[in-house]
């Protein structure tokens, strides 16, 4: 899969023959979950472009520090927009790029 030949992981997993009814349940579920996702594997083009991350690690990781850390504290409640509007200056903040929302309301002060 990390040379983006996921059509012969296919075709290997699809080539095991399991007697077992729920062994052979699973194979076929994970065939169909790698048919629906082919796509989303082709981590050698993904490599290429110069995405160092692949995976859903980094993904969840990035999650639970940016979404759940501050979004599930005891007590919070909140509104679909006021939930996305946290979450982007969230990431704003932990992406290093805070000093953007810093010149963004100075310059809207400035204007006012």
């Amino acid at each position: 899969m990390y040379d983006s030949q996921i059509e012969r992981v296919i075709k290997n997993i699809a080539r095991l023959a399991e007697k077992q009814k729920s062994v052979e349940e699973a194979r076929n579920n994970l065939l169909q979950y790698y048919q629906d996702n082919k796509d989303r594997m082709d981590y050698k083009r993904y490599r290429t472009m110069g995405a160092g991350l692949i995976g859903s690690g980094a993904i969840e990781s990035a999650h639970r520090t940016v979404i759940q850390k501050r979004m599930k504290l005891s007590g919070q409640r909140w509104t679909r927009k006021r939930a996305q509007n946290m979450l982007a200056l969230r990431c704003t903040r932990l992406s290093g790029k805070w000093d953007k929302v810093i010149d963004l309301i100075c310059t809207q002060r400035e204007a006012a």
